[in-house]
């Protein structure tokens, strides 16, 4: 390369950054700024491209409650906790509304609709539900790990059987002798009640062949 060209190669470099706004003026601020928005948008749309189908969509059934969850960390382990737990808390909220719905229609089934003391009880037991709710038989079915600039982004879907947070609606009613003669006599209640002791039976009988 002769020495023409290259006075003109650095000339032009030279050019190209007297034409850029001097750092720390409100320009070189601002454009600053912008690069920023704009790497921000990258990964949003990043985390969206990455969503899995069945966070998006969590599976439904009669048999079962799903609630998804999702976290970012520079730890692998640490993004999954995250999430887990966030979905552990929509897994409660979605349990206690559930349970809710099911005491209100043991009560309308049973008449109890015009007593108001047996509503004010059954708000005071519904509401005290979720305190009692033992999520230890959730399941992980789901997981997926996504890079998030200089993090981990960890998807979960947690799975929680409907027929343990049945046994505790019922445990409580059976503690609660203003509902029992109200609820219990509803055909849904014992409905359920049949249900459960079944399922305890059957879960007897497992553990015996294990045995």
């Amino acid at each position: 390369m002769n020495r023409s060209a290259l006075c003109a190669i650095l000339g032009a470099l030279t050019l190209a950054a007297c034409a850029g706004p001097q750092p720390g003026s409100p320009a070189w601020t601002a454009s600053q700024e912008q690069k920023k928005q704009e790497v921000r948008a990258e990964t949003v749309k990043a985390s969206v491209d990455d969503l899995p189908s069945w966070y998006a969509s969590p599976p439904n059934d009669e048999f079962s409650i799903y609630a998804p969850g999702t976290a970012t960390s520079t730890d692998l382990q640490f993004a999954e906790d995250k999430a887990v737990l966030g979905a552990k808390r929509s897994l409660a909220d979605r349990i206690n509304s559930k349970l809710s719905s099911k005491m209100k229609e043991f009560l309308s089934e049973s008449g109890a609709g015009e007593n108001t003391q047996v509503m004010a009880e059954s708000e005071r037991v519904t509401s005290n539900l979720i305190t009692e709710v033992n999520l230890s038989g959730y399941a992980i079915t789901e997981k997926k790990f996504v890079p998030a600039g200089q993090q981990y982004r960890a998807y979960v879907l947690l799975q929680y059987p409907l027929g343990s947070a049945n046994r505790i609606l019922v445990d409580q009613v059976n503690k609660n002798s203003l509902l029992q003669g109200k609820v219990r006599a509803s055909k849904a209640f014992q409905d359920l009640e049949r249900d459960i002791q079944d399922a305890r039976k059957g879960a007897g009988v497992d553990s015996a062949r294990k045995e």
